[in-house]
């Protein structure tokens, strides 16, 4: 039996589409699920709670990264909680450490008649704990963060950094692989974020992947 291969020649134009439609989906996809979780979890909070936090929906997908880890969280450490009370809870927890301005007694005594106090208290101090880590992680990228809040715009970096770190790491920071990630990233219309600003971020979280700065441990 006789195999033959055909050898297909891509133009650098045909390239660079196959390589964005790649990554588009990739992208699409990490963000459209943080973004749908969100939608979900904030959806279930609101009427268990009472109370509407739809205003965390604004922030696009990155409330959703961090919704994920305080759900998972109290997923992993309180046995018996039902995926409603674990979403009242991650959403109270994330509104009394990123938006201390707003008024949550209401919510927080439907979580006290409930017998969740300590949950709640537990779910705050990790959110705390995850807001002190992604602020110093802002920090080293250059970021200056001038309210508490604004931290969750750039919190869709959780899931998008080992997509980063991956394509740095092979490739490097000038090539046509990164730069093919940067425009879907910026094109996604789920990060609400600046693209200037977007764009300097993920530059500057590369070149610290290419310095050994940055890790995936």
């Amino acid at each position: 039996m006789y195999r033959y291969k055909m050898k297909v020649i891509l133009t650098e134009s045909q390239y660079r589409k196959l390589l964005k439609e790649n990554f588009d989906q990739k992208v699409s996809s990490s963000l459209s699920r943080m973004h749908e979780f969100s939608k979900k979890v904030v959806g279930d909070a609101s009427m268990q709670l009472r109370f509407d936090f739809r205003f965390l929906v604004t922030y696009g997908a990155g409330i959703g990264a961090i919704l994920q880890s305080v759900f998972d969280y109290l997923q992993g450490n309180f046995n018996g909680l039902d995926d409603t009370q674990i979403a009242g809870l991650a959403v109270m927890a994330v509104g009394v450490v990123f938006y201390e301005n707003k008024d949550l007694r209401d919510p927080k005594s439907v979580i006290n008649s409930l017998g969740l106090d300590k949950e709640l208290e537990s779910a705050v101090s990790f959110t705390d704990k995850l807001k002190l880590k992604f602020a110093h992680l802002l920090k080293l990228l250059g970021m200056s963060i001038h309210r508490v809040s604004n931290i969750v715009s750039y919190s869709f970096l959780i899931p998008i950094l080992s997509i980063v770190i991956e394509i740095v790491t092979k490739h490097g920071i000038n090539s046509t692989q990164f730069q093919t990630l940067l425009e879907s990233l910026l094109t996604s219309g789920l990060i609400a974020v600046e693209g200037v600003a977007l764009r300097d971020m993920l530059i500057k979280a590369a070149e610290m992947v290419e310095k050994k700065g940055v890790n995936q441990n």
